[in-house]
Order: C-alpha cells, then structure tokens, then sequence
C-alpha cells in the first residue's frame, strides 16, 4: 500500500474512533489546558490470524491481571505526578487496526480496575497479516491527536505479537521515524512453542527491528501461561523507569540473556521474564524480509 494511502487511512480511522471522545473533553481541555501524567502509554495487541481466540482471551486476561496487580500501581502512583495515561488498539493489516480503548487516566486502584475491566471485556477486532510497522504509525498518531489534551514527558509504544513485519510500509523506516520523534517502542515478543504461530528468534527480531528509543527493552513470553506475569514485569520497568535491571541487559544477544529482577519484584510468586535490550543482530538488515516461522514470510503467505 502507498506510504500517503496508508497514512490517510490510519488519520480517517483514528479520527473517526476518537471523534466523539475529542467532543467531549475539547471544551474542559481550552478552559483548564491538557491534564499532565508521568507517561502516555499505548498498548497495541496482534491480533492477526496466527493467534486463535484463546491466545487472544489470555492476553486480554493478563493485561488486565497485570495493571491490578498492587506493584504496578504502587509503581503508578510513586510518579512525580502519581498518574498515567493509557490506551489500546488490536493491529494486523494496517486497514484493521482499531481503537479499542481510548485514553484513560490511572491514578488509584480505582481507575486501575476501570480500565483493566474495559481491557477484559473488549471483544477481538478482524485481523489478517502483522503489519508491526502499521501499529507504530496507529501508536504514534494516538499519541500525537491527544497532545492538546494530555501531556507527559515520556511517550510509550507496547507492540505485543507473535510474528514479524510482513504488511504495510517498510519496518525498518517507520522505526527510525517513531524513534526520531522521540517515542519509545517497548515489545512483548510471544514464542510459545506450542501455539501455530510460533516464530524462532522472534526475540531477536525484536530487539533488532521493533524496540528502541530510550530505555527501551524487550520483554520475552516464552509461554501464554507466563503472558500476565511478563507484562506485570514490564510495566513496572516501563512506569517505574527502573534502568538497573536494564543494563544489567546489556549482554550481546548471541549469548544466552539474562534473567532479571527488578527491585519491585523481590521475593514474588511469579517467574522472572527474559529482558533485552534493543541491539543488532542477524536480523538488523532484514526486518521486513525475516525467514522462518509458520508458512515462512513474505507477502505470498496469509498466515501471520
């Protein structure tokens, strides 16, 4: 699809799903000016063919799981501002994507359970190929139409998927231009083995091709059991800023990563995730080309 097609596409379908929502708050926004948060966080959720309903319904259930959890809030509301800013989006194809939870302040235990009851309930969106590339424009223009509303100093991207880059423009140069304006891109990479889209490396992938930005990093889901417990580990890194951990991950990628713990986590029942830090690898030159994974990957497979 044509890059100004695409963009167009992405502005009319954002526009539309925020309209309202835009409507609403225009007139509190010009008389008290935009509601400031420690972080503007975007959650974008694959939902392209490869992962079935049951996938889908566990990473619903541990996303929700996770912003409840008793560290993640205490990491909230320790902020310099004790608040976040939060929203959601499913993405495949780049004509797919759709806003599934729009901008929603978390503060307190209260509006945790809010929004964590909005993500458990929200229905799965049509989905097709994985355009990772098209969730980063959707991201950024989610972030950038709120800007007169909602303001933060640190802006976030969340990509969660099973597969790499195989729709929409070039991975590789939407990258570069999410991370020039100064968005960071975090992921949760699923490899588990037993799931049909299983993808060998995608760790890899995404460390070379998807996360960046300033105190990026990765996050592995080895198993859809282990999904809340990953993305607890996460947000706690992410909204906490606790780089420690982070660079303590700062190990070539060819060696075998390291399991790290961070200092909200000592002592928990849940299992430590793999963490990375962004890098190059084998895959640094080929994020829109990678080989591998169920059915391989080019624009003559529909399976991821």
């Amino acid at each position: 699809m044509h890059r100004k097609h695409l963009s167009g596409w992405h502005s009319l379908r954002l526009g539309g799903a925020m309209l309202l929502a835009g409507l609403a708050s225009a007139a509190t926004a010009a008389t008290t000016g935009p509601q400031q948060v420690d972080l503007k966080l975007v959650l974008a959720t694959d939902v392209s063919r490869s992962i079935d309903n049951s996938e889908l319904q566990v990473e619903r259930e541990g996303t929700a799981n996770a912003f409840l959890d008793p560290d993640v809030i205490k990491a909230i509301t320790s902020g310099g501002l004790g608040q976040i800013a939060v929203a959601a989006f499913d993405f495949s194809s780049p004509e797919y994507d759709k806003l599934t939870a729009d901008w929603h302040i978390i503060k307190d235990r209260a509006s945790a359970v809010a929004f964590a009851e909005m993500i458990r309930r929200t229905p799965r969106s049509l989905g097709r190929r994985t355009s990772v590339s098209g969730a980063l424009e959707f991201g950024a223009l989610l972030l950038e139409s709120s800007e007169k509303n909602i303001t933060a100093m640190r802006k976030v991207i969340d990509v969660s998927g099973d597969g790499p880059n195989n729709d929409g423009n070039s991975m590789t140069e939407v990258h570069d231009k999410i991370i020039k304006q100064g968005i960071v891109v975090n992921g949760l990479p699923v490899m588990d083995d037993q799931a049909n889209g299983y993808y060998p490396e995608l760790d890899k992938y995404y460390a070379a091709c998807v996360a960046g930005g300033r105190g990026s990093f990765v996050v592995v889901v080895h198993s859809y059991k282990d999904f809340s417990a990953a993305m607890r580990h996460k947000l706690i890194l992410e909204i906490s800023q606790n780089n420690v951990p982070l660079k303590q991950a700062g190990a070539p990628l060819n060696r075998k990563p390291l399991l790290l713990r961070t200092a909200a986590q000592v002592q928990t029942p849940f299992p430590t995730p793999q963490v990375m830090r962004p890098g190059k690898n084998e895959f640094s030159d080929h994020c829109d080309i990678a080989g591998g994974g169920f059915g391989g990957f080019g624009r003559r497979f529909n399976r991821f």
